[in-house]
């Protein structure tokens, strides 16, 4: 059984060549990815106030050579 990051990992890379058969450009598949995901917190009674503080530990845990260290949850 797949850990959640290898999970992510392999229904993002099918996402983004399903997106490229269609010709949709890659920013604009991400941006949707980031909306849909931000939908899918607020659904399951996230606040905007814990998302936003869920995309900040993210950014500012980006280290230089772009590994993330993800420990919030």
């Amino acid at each position: 059984m797949p850990d959640a990051y290898t999970l992510a990992k392999q229904h993002l890379e099918a996402g983004v060549a399903e997106a490229a058969t269609n010709n949709v450009d890659l920013n604009a598949y991400g941006q949707a990815l980031v909306w849909k995901l931000i939908e899918r917190y607020q659904e399951s009674g996230r606040s905007n106030a814990d998302i936003i503080e869920e995309i900040k530990y993210s950014l500012d845990n980006i280290n230089d050579d772009n590994t993330f260290h993800v420990s919030r949850n």
